[in-house]
């Protein structure tokens, strides 16, 4: 079983990330079982939020919140601290919405080179030159994550992940957007892997 945790605030789309990534290890045929659930309470658009997602071969029988993750998914580097290191399995992964290196980001959290994968992506510039953005004009950066994962260990491609952000969104008219800040991010993101101690 894979156990991953998305770090974002109240409207980025954190949950929806969740839910769209079950999706797409469903299409992959490698993760029949599938879990995806939200953490937070009465928190408005803006607070820090928490969703879980489990991925397995097997029936997964656990309903509670993930407490050490293969895969910490940080969507806004504001809500990224130690907590968030903490909280990783060692030989597990972080994925970094920032434009920083892994090797910066590795350095300036003293993170392990031999326990955790550090993968970074700026989600947030890939957002903005799509004009993939809200409201608000805040960016939409949970679709395009799915391209960095794709691109991680996890046996999911880029085409079960735009297929399932085709099957979440349908005919919207950001479908096709979200689909290509997908791929923008499987093109442009770093990775650092775990060496040898």
């Amino acid at each position: 079983m894979i156990e991953i945790i998305f770090y974002g605030r109240g409207g980025m789309g954190a949950v929806t990330a969740g839910k769209i990534l079950s999706q797409a290890a469903i299409f992959s045929n490698n993760y029949p079982h599938v879990s995806a659930f939200p953490s937070f309470g009465t928190e408005r658009r803006g607070a820090p939020v928490m969703a879980f997602c489990r991925i397995s071969e097997e029936p997964i029988w656990i309903r509670s919140h993930i407490q050490k993750a293969d895969y910490a998914i940080v969507l806004d580097e504001t809500v990224f601290g130690q907590h968030v290191i903490d909280r990783i399995k060692d030989k597990g992964a972080l994925v970094l919405n920032t434009n920083k290196c892994p090797e910066d980001v590795r350095q300036e959290y003293n993170i392990d080179p031999a326990k955790i994968t550090v993968v970074t992506c700026d989600l947030t510039q890939i957002a903005f030159d799509l004009k993939l953005t809200n409201r608000e004009n805040q960016p939409i950066v949970n679709t395009s994550v799915l391209g960095v994962l794709a691109k991680s260990s996890l046996k999911i491609s880029l085409e079960d992940a735009k297929k399932a952000i085709q099957d979440m969104f349908g005919t919207s008219p950001k479908t096709d957007l979200n689909i290509k800040a997908a791929e923008k991010a499987a093109k442009s993101a770093l990775v650092d892997e775990v060496r040898a101690a």
